[in-house]
């Protein structure tokens, strides 16, 4: 792509109807420049004989009306609208969606519910590092369940409730926490999820998408003080549902409406989202609940891109594309990040070939490549202090593909400098971590901040390369393609960083080759 592209996704649903403006860089990095949410709340337009009234029509039409004249501002190479379960269960749908198309020139794609199913598995596929699990998408009339295996959709199915459905059933004339219309919604949910054979334990997470669960995990950071930002693959347990609907079940609805972290709009329909999502767990007996904060719209993106870009967004290898974009993005020099991450792997093969480090280390050091691409990244922001612009980018940065555990270890890798900033920078994080791990994350920043000083012309090429145990210390070795006064003046310097992760005195023999 020669320059930026405008993409408009209009995504009818039975709770909101919502607008988002993508704007497409060279890289295919995706952000929002505009994203409109109004809660129609369609579905409770149906009438008796499923048809969506002419109320309901007239406030899809002026919806989509106005979608149109925010979307004429931009200019965009495609707009994608897509309907799912209010307008494909509503029995003059056709006529529905002729009516938009003749009113506001938008033709809107109605989604099957299995198509629904599959572009939330799509997003999710290349935006987490999971193959297998189960996904749950919560809308306003359907939730779609999957399971998903190898990166593919080996079953799914769609509910006949969502949260506005549960709602107009069990909780319409009482209070949001009536003790009663809970019992009897849970008792639905729960037999609903057990009417199909292939939901079962699998020891499998469950990665949901879509606002309600959104407005839960933001919740439940909130409850817990979260230390960082970024709630893409917060994760979440049995036990830590169980405490957000006792805290939902603890508040009148006006209390809800103001509560910390959860929508205004949906203080009426996050308890039904809540036992859903905890008979969910239950009866596939999972051990983690998932956020994901990419889903349909993104799905429909991604296939879009894919489709004119072919394998710009793969389920494989979506670490290593995630930290590719955060290069391009915070406009790394790729030949210096190259150069120091290729000296780190040299080194950090030699020591292994050694047997100079434990299976253990070599478990969590698994990122330390990714650590050496982004080393110091924060000096795209200022050269003074990087380290914490560093950690703090990182740390604060949805990254597709690691959990918020290895975010941190991967923004102590990049912006490591001292021990002193490490006990600084993991202070908030420290119960997350055992100390035996904490060592071994160390040792790994050591290693690439002693690369980098090898790294210092980025010009002078290693032609030769070896670490000898000399009894009492170990010689490192290396022939240069020209004078390495400049790399061996920094290497004895930093040595000291070596020497901490090979546990003994090293000694520098560098020269022209």
């Amino acid at each position: 792509m020669k320059k930026k592209k405008n993409i408009a996704i209009i995504d009818i649903g039975s709770n909101t109807v919502r607008l988002v403006i993508y704007q497409l860089n060279e890289q295919m990095v995706f952000t929002e420049l505009q994203n409109i949410k109004l809660p129609v709340r369609l579905y409770q337009f149906l009438d008796e004989n499923k048809e969506l009234t002419t109320e309901g029509i007239h406030q899809l039409l002026r919806v989509m009306k106005l979608f149109k004249e925010i979307a004429s501002s931009y200019e965009l190479e495609e707009t994608i609208a897509t309907a799912t379960a209010v307008i494909r269960q509503s029995k003059n749908a056709q006529a529905v969606l002729e009516m938009v198309a003749k009113k506001t020139g938008i033709a809107i794609r109605l989604l099957s519910e299995k198509e629904e199913a599959y572009y939330g598995q799509y997003a999710i596929a290349r935006t987490t590092s999971f193959s297998e699990a189960y996904t749950v998408d919560m809308g306003g009339g359907s939730t779609e369940v999957t399971y998903f295996k190898s990166n593919e959709i080996v079953d799914s199915h769609s509910f006949p409730f969502g949260v506005v459905t549960l709602k107009q059933l069990f909780f319409n004339d009482v209070a949001t926490n009536d003790e009663t219309a809970i019992s009897q919604a849970k008792s639905y949910i729960k037999k609903q999820f057990a009417s199909l054979p292939w939901l079962k334990e699998r020891n499998v997470p469950i990665i949901a998408i879509g606002g309600s669960s959104r407005n839960i995990a933001t919740v439940h950071e909130r409850m817990t003080d979260f230390p960082v930002v970024g709630i893409h693959q917060y994760e979440m347990k049995k036990k830590d549902l169980k405490e957000t609907l006792s805290l939902f079940t603890s508040l009148s609805f006006s209390e809800l409406q103001s509560l910390d972290g959860l929508s205004k709009d949906r203080a009426d329909i996050i308890i039904p989202a809540n036992l859903t999502f905890i008979a969910l767990m239950e009866q596939v007996h999972s051990p983690k609940f998932i956020f994901c904060n990419k889903g349909l719209r993104e799905g429909l993106l991604m296939e879009y891109v894919n489709q004119n870009y072919p394998a710009t967004y793969s389920p494989h290898q979506v670490a290593m594309t995630s930290i590719q974009r955060f290069v391009d993005t915070y406009q790394i020099d790729q030949y210096r990040a190259k150069k120091r991450t290729q000296i780190v792997e040299l080194l950090l093969n030699e020591i292994k070939q050694k047997q100079l480090i434990s299976e253990e280390i070599e478990q969590l050091v698994a990122y330390v490549s990714y650590g050496a691409q982004l080393y110091h990244i924060g000096s795209y922001i200022e050269e003074d202090n990087s380290a914490y612009h560093s950690f703090y980018l990182l740390a604060n940065s949805n990254l597709n593909g690691f959990t918020h555990r290895e975010r941190i270890s991967l923004a102590l890798l990049a912006s490591y400098k001292n021990k002193s900033l490490f006990k600084l920078f993991i202070k908030p994080f420290k119960q997350w971590f055992t100390e035996e791990e904490l060592k071994y994350v160390r040792l790994a920043g050591s290693l690439i901040k002693f690369c980098e000083a090898l790294n210092i012309t980025t010009v002078n090429e290693i032609i030769h390369f070896s670490l000898k145990d000399k009894d009492t210390h170990y010689v490192l070795k290396v022939d240069w393609s020209f004078d390495p006064v400049a790399e061996e003046y920094r290497a004895n310097r930093q040595k000291k960083n070596l020497e901490n992760v090979i546990n003994k005195k090293v000694v520098i023999d560098f020269k022209k080759a």
